[in-house]
């Protein structure tokens, strides 16, 4: 625990408060994302990668950065989005986690393309949802893949046209797909945009990092999936995210390489109930590229998680700011974006030297709209400016009668002449 200063400045008032700032393990936050790779730190990693990006998942924050809107193809990454597709159904009620399907031919491990990974669906065989699921997180497989949009949709085509659909509707401009495993080197992406799916993913899918990403073997088909006679072993596969293996607190989510992408890694990990997503694109290595994309994921969501800490400053108190010519005297200011509660993400060098700083009018002309910028809130540390709020007005404030009108005009002409203050601004002039 650590105190603050707050000044408050106005034309007529000048004050200090007392703010104290708590740690918080973590509490929902109100405040709109900040991007940090602006702001000088002590350190930040150097990546061995064509692009990565890296963010918080509650507030968005985007803490690092390098080449992010570099476009690449996603590889297997894209069967995070496939599944996407598949969890919505199963949210939806439309599908069931053991409902049981079949096989379709053109799903089978021998009609994959050549070097694809693979789950090993084939003929004979009967697969839960919850089975396609592992098959696409745990061993890759694109006869997943196909599995899984012919389940969703009639045709491959139409569950693409279902993935790029759903890609325009979260503004994704860059992320497109022509097949739903990742094998072709023209399905596209970038670190940025795939870091931005990852969290919509972990928001509406929860659960998915526990009941798919984070489990660290499968075998398939096993007895219950085998019918009409069929006696195939179950193959025994690993996660193809090294990854779980080398950070305790990482639990997905999806690796992807081809030769057109080298080696893709999207990652989260989660500690002190804070959670940090890291998108690794291109990386290239003589040997071991696999583990090396797994390092640069784990520096950088250790970056992420030990170089940001969470504090909560409690919101000021802001005094009433009076409405010349309006139909109220007086209209309450707020601070949009911040409600006490609300943690406030912050890098760890800066976290123990936080100050909130309070600029607001005094006083505005009528009528006053809701989106007139009284004032800001200043969140600093040092010289160092952290996060700014814009102060609003509660609510909308019209004209009041001519007769207020008049004669709040002649008071602020004669504290002009007399007083030397300036003419109060018009709240229509503050709209941004």
């Amino acid at each position: 625990m650590f105190s603050q200063h707050q000044t408050l400045v106005s034309r007529r008032r000048r004050f200090v408060l007392l703010i104290t700032v708590l740690f918080v393990a973590y509490a929902p936050s109100a405040y709109s994302y900040r991007d940090w790779t602006d702001v000088p730190l002590p350190y930040v990693p150097t990546v061995d990668s064509l692009s990565a990006h890296v963010l918080d998942h509650e507030t968005g924050d985007v803490l690092f950065s390098h080449n992010a809107d570099e476009v690449i193809a996603p590889a297997s990454m894209t069967k995070l989005v496939t599944m996407h597709i598949v969890l919505e159904e199963v949210r939806a009620g439309r599908l069931a986690l053991d409902d049981l399907i079949g096989i379709p031919p053109s799903a089978y491990s021998q009609n994959a393309p050549p070097r694809s990974s693979l789950m090993f669906l084939g003929p004979r065989q009967q697969a839960t949802v919850h089975d396609l699921l592992l098959g696409l997180a745990v061993t890759s497989g694109n006869d997943a893949a196909v599995a899984a949009a012919l389940l969703i949709e009639p045709s491959v085509e139409l569950f693409i046209e279902r993935m790029n659909r759903e890609m325009d509707e979260l503004g994704l401009e860059n992320t497109r797909f022509v097949e739903p495993s990742g094998y072709s080197p023209f399905n596209r992406t970038t670190a940025r945009e795939f870091a931005a799916f990852a969290r919509y993913y972990i928001e509406r899918h929860p659960e998915a990092t526990r009941e798919f990403h984070n489990v660290r073997t499968f075998s398939y088909p096993r007895q219950e999936n085998l019918i009409a006679g069929n006696r195939e072993h179950a193959i025994f596969q690993m996660n193809t995210n090294r990854l779980l293996w080398l950070m305790p607190e990482a639990d997905g989510l999806k690796t992807g390489t081809i030769t057109s992408s080298g080696f893709n890694l999207a990652a989260t990990a989660a500690r002190d109930g804070r959670r940090v997503i890291a998108v690794v694109m291109g990386v290239r290595a003589q040997r071991n590229a696999n583990e090396l994309r797994a390092l640069i994921a784990r520096e950088l969501l250790e970056y992420g998680l030990s170089g940001f800490i969470r504090v909560e400053p409690e919101a000021p108190e802001l005094p009433p700011v009076r409405v010349a010519g309006g139909a109220e005297i007086h209209v309450n200011p707020s601070i949009d974006g911040w409600s006490n509660g609300a943690g406030l993400l912050v890098p760890t060098a800066y976290a123990s030297d936080v100050s909130v700083h309070v600029e607001v009018i005094d006083s505005v002309r009528a009528p006053v709209p809701g989106g007139a910028v009284l004032g800001h809130v200043v969140i600093t540390s040092g010289e160092t400016e952290l996060h700014r709020f814009a102060v609003l007005p509660e609510h909308d404030v019209a004209d009041g009668p001519w007769w207020r009108r008049l004669w709040d005009a002649i008071s602020i002409r004669i504290a002009a002449i007399f007083s030397g203050e300036k003419v109060p601004p018009r709240a229509s002039d503050l709209v941004v």
